[in-house]
């Protein structure tokens, strides 16, 4: 008899952006029809699919992201809102007739959840879409089997969700939320659970759309493990979310002139010496550098006075300096013609080659402004010969470009 080893399973976890392409992945087999028009896979083999990570990680926002980039539906509700009447509808009197003798009964009204979906279809008349639950595992004991019912059967409680929507749910791990209940194995056996963990290299690309505080995506930039931090002891956390909330409160207090202080950077950033840390750090690149002087520098109208400043700075106030040029350079790249993103471009390399070519510090720089791939898009369509000679040595897809720059050459 052949002997049965036992084999245990570590969690995988994926990066938001991994975890948006799975979702596609995933949804695109849930709509998939054969030829006689019905789902190739069965509806009631369809796992609902869970999103699993800490909280302020950006889980919320996958299936909405997903939804308007798939062109479905939507509608969100989150499970915590809900009590057992308002998700699986109020009970009302009906009276029915059996064998000729009427009998009073009770029926349920439609669940407000579904009847939501519903009015989405009828609004768009898109019958395909993603309905959301958010914090799925913190719902209350009330609803444990309506759940579960959920989950097996895509009903709450007479209502059934339309076919072609994809249930999908989030929820924290119970060491981040006090309200999580774990899921029982019968349960977890009906989900698709994709666990999310931080990672600041895909957030950086997130922050770059976004346009999160230059400081900000500077600092994280320079050590990518403050993007996250949890201290379970003193219930402390530092979340992508806080970054992106504290970036926008930056950006509102520099322009009503407001002062910025510890105590505001730690209403965001949970983690008082992570906050403390950052504190310090963007007082020093408001010491060092102004964002008028980085225009300068891409305008290629440095004084011989920044220059000399900039040389002798600080390594964490030149991951800044490469964040304000990258961020120029991809604005340029995406709204402004070939020959002014180009001409910036060469501004931008003469600096730095200038300034930083002897420190043996140009590997750096330029690496940090080419992992932007507008950049790298705009330099090899506009045949930036500048750039170009980084390009190589730095992406690490030489051959690649040098094909693309050859055939957008010939066109």
């Amino acid at each position: 008899m052949q002997n049965t080893a036992n084999v245990s399973f570590a969690n995988h976890t994926v990066s938001i952006a991994q975890a948006k392409k799975q979702l596609e992945m995933i949804i695109t087999t849930y709509l998939e029809k054969n030829n006689e028009g019905a789902s190739v896979i069965p509806v009631n083999r369809q796992r609902p699919i869970m999103l699993k990570g800490p909280a302020g990680i950006g889980k919320t926002d996958i299936p909405k992201q997903v939804a308007e980039k798939m062109g479905l539906g939507y509608v969100s509700y989150s499970i915590t809102h809900h009590t057992r009447q308002s998700a699986l509808g109020l009970p009302k009197i009906v009276t029915r007739s059996y064998n000729g003798e009427n009998v009073s009964t009770t029926e349920y009204t439609a669940s407000e959840i579904v009847t939501s979906v519903r009015d989405e279809i009828e609004r768009t008349g898109n019958p395909n879409g993603i309905l959301f639950i958010d914090e799925a595992n913190c719902a209350s004991e009330t609803l444990s089997a309506p759940m579960l019912q959920l989950f097996q059967n895509k009903t709450l409680g007479q209502s059934k969700i339309p076919d072609g929507w994809i249930l999908v749910l989030a929820g924290n791990p119970p060491e981040y939320n006090k309200s999580v209940k774990e899921f029982d194995a019968v349960t977890r056996d009906r989900l698709r659970i994709i666990n999310i963990a931080p990672d600041s290299a895909a957030w950086l690309e997130y922050a770059a759309e976004k346009e999160i505080h230059p400081i900000i995506t500077a600092y994280i930039a320079s050590d990518g493990s403050k993007l996250y931090s949890f201290d379970s002891a003193e219930n402390n956390v530092v979340t992508p979310r806080g970054w992106e909330e504290l970036s926008i409160t930056l950006y509102s207090y520099e322009r009503n002139g407001f002062p910025i202080t510890d105590d505001l950077v730690e209403q965001f950033i949970g983690m008082p010496e992570v906050a403390g840390d950052f504190y310090a750090y963007y007082c020093l690149v408001k010491e060092t550098i102004t964002e008028q002087e980085i225009d300068l520098v891409v305008q290629g109208k440095a004084t011989a006075e920044i220059k000399s400043r900039l040389k002798d700075c600080t390594m964490p106030i030149r991951f800044m300096i490469i964040e304000c040029m990258r961020r120029r350079l991809h604005s340029a790249a995406v709204h402004s013609d070939a020959k002014k993103t180009s001409q910036m471009m060469d501004n931008v390399t003469d600096f730095v080659e200038e300034v930083y070519g002897k420190n043996g510090e140009l590997e750096v720089f330029m690496s940090g402004i080419l992992t932007d791939g507008e950049v790298v898009k705009a330099a090899i369509s506009n045949h930036n010969a500048k750039f170009g000679k980084y390009l190589e040595n730095l992406t690490g897809a030489e051959a690649n470009i040098k094909k693309k720059m050859k055939k957008t050459a010939k066109t």
